[in-house]
């Protein structure tokens, strides 16, 4: 009978994780979920704008394999992405590129992507999430695959 108990709580605790890792991404991400995307202004667009300020790189971190014993021993594993904000329609606009996008102030960019309202995600003006960013200023052009 114990161990019957004991199989029924360690099948729940596995459901519970899966489920969790599943829902994990709609959590963190918020712009990954389908909840949000229904309020995208179009599916892709190209813009030529100014940078207004030098471009922050830093790095997310994606997923976590670890084993716990009596410490946890593992690894996070991480993405690199860029964020920046452009002068357009006089306004500001923040560009979020997945991966490494170095530009610099007052460079002039040609950003395609995808056109979010930031209003959802408590930002005022609109995102871009950028697929590819090309620097006119110095002909260097970053692009995801």
């Amino acid at each position: 009978m114990g161990q019957l108990l004991l199989g029924i709580i360690a099948a729940g605790i596995i459901i519970l994780i899966a489920g969790m890792l599943l829902l994990l991404p709609s959590i963190t991400d918020p712009l990954s979920s389908s909840y949000y995307r229904g309020d995208e202004k179009s599916e892709s667009f190209g813009v030529e704008s100014t940078c207004l300020g030098d471009s922050r790189v830093y790095e997310r971190p994606s997923f976590f394999i670890g084993v716990p014993f009596i410490i946890t021993f593992g690894g996070v594993f991480s993405k690199y992405e860029s964020i920046f904000s452009i002068a357009y329609e006089s306004g500001t606009t923040l560009v979020l590129y997945h991966g490494l996008c170095f530009v610099s102030k007052d460079d002039k960019l040609s950003i395609s992507g995808k056109w979010y309202r930031g209003k959802k995600l408590g930002i005022q003006g609109d995102i871009i999430v950028a697929d590819r960013v090309e620097n006119l200023s110095s002909g260097i052009m970053f692009e995801n695959v």
